[in-house]
């Protein structure tokens, strides 16, 4: 079997070629071959050289490719034009790959013939301390998801049956190539834009696929490590990033439904953040008012992209 493996970049230099050594790095038996396809998304770093140097390291196992136009979901679908294995798999280029990642797919795709879709384990790798006003176990588990931790056990089984969500992320996902050709490309507007966060690319991709009919397989023996990144343990780029969700949510969705608007957006949107601004000045001190300024900012985020939308169909709503 032939293995392709997608891995985007932006300004990472110091963290990419461990990711593809790790990638490349995993055990295959020898009826197997494993490429790794790295989409050099207009970085201005350092990212060309160390590119150069693996290529020279890995010649034949390593495809280097410029994407210029600016935005993840751009250096996804050339990774894919470049694409030719029968299994094709997706992740970051900060990751570490288990030795047994590539393996993990491979025997997924055998025991599960009828079965294109499939997500791996993905372990994040916390710091030993991390900050007070930071609630993972209890409020803010919602925000697992900026620090792909993406844990759902060591048993395998079908996404939604069990697991944290319907859909593997994109760290740590493979599919079979016909499948992947089937549903088009990302979305273009969704997704980190260079500097600028973005999400839900990954995502609506795999909805489509289940609209489609498809099934997604868990499959723990499969495993990625993902750092989580001291830059992410910080209050402003948490909100950000909160922000930054609640307008990919409405933009992947294109609004939510038939419901009483005021200017285009749903009333029940002015009222959630109104409660959460309420629990905000209640809540003096401490992970609480925390918890209801990032829920503030998620709804900020989505009212404000509920009006682009009614601008950009003529107020209609």
């Amino acid at each position: 079997m032939q293995v392709d493996v997608i891995i985007c970049t932006y300004n990472r230099a110091g963290k990419l070629a461990a990711a593809v050594q790790s990638v490349l790095g995993a055990r295959l038996a020898p009826e197997h071959a494993l490429r790794v396809i790295v989409v050099d998304n207009n970085s201005n770093d350092a990212t060309a050289s160390v590119l150069h140097e693996l290529e020279q390291r890995f010649p034949s196992r390593l495809l280097r490719v410029l994407e210029t136009r600016q935005g993840k979901s751009h250096a996804l679908n050339a990774g894919l034009l470049h694409a030719e294995a029968e299994l094709v798999a997706f992740t970051d280029d900060d990751i570490a790959a288990d030795r047994c990642w590539v393996a993990g797919m491979i025997e997924a795709l055998q025991r599960n013939p009828d079965c294109s879709c499939f997500g791996g384990k993905t372990v994040a790798l916390y710091p030993e301390h991390l900050p007070a006003w930071l609630d993972l176990d209890g409020s803010m588990g919602f925000l697992r998801s900026v620090f792909v931790d993406r844990f759902d056990g060591e048993t395998e089984m079908e996404y939604g049956k069990g697991t944290v969500a319907r859909t593997p992320a994109g760290v740590n996902m493979f599919f079979r190539r016909e499948t992947l050709l089937k549903n088009g490309p990302f979305r273009t507007d969704l997704g980190p834009q260079g500097k600028q966060l973005g999400f839900s690319e990954d995502t609506e991709f795999c909805q489509r696929l289940i609209d489609r009919g498809e099934r997604f397989i868990y499959v723990p023996a499969a495993a990625v490590y993902h750092p989580v990144h001291e830059d992410r343990l910080d209050k402003g780029y948490l909100l950000s990033w909160q922000y930054r969700c609640g307008r990919s949510e409405v933009r992947k969705k294109g609004g939510y439904g038939s419901c009483p608007r005021l200017f285009g957006v749903p009333r029940y949107l002015f009222k959630k953040g109104a409660q959460h601004l309420a629990g905000y000045c209640a809540a003096l001190r401490g992970k609480r008012r925390f918890y209801h300024q990032l829920r503030l900012y998620y709804t900020a985020g989505e009212i404000l992209e509920h009006l682009v939308l009614a601008r950009g169909h003529g107020g209609s709503h």
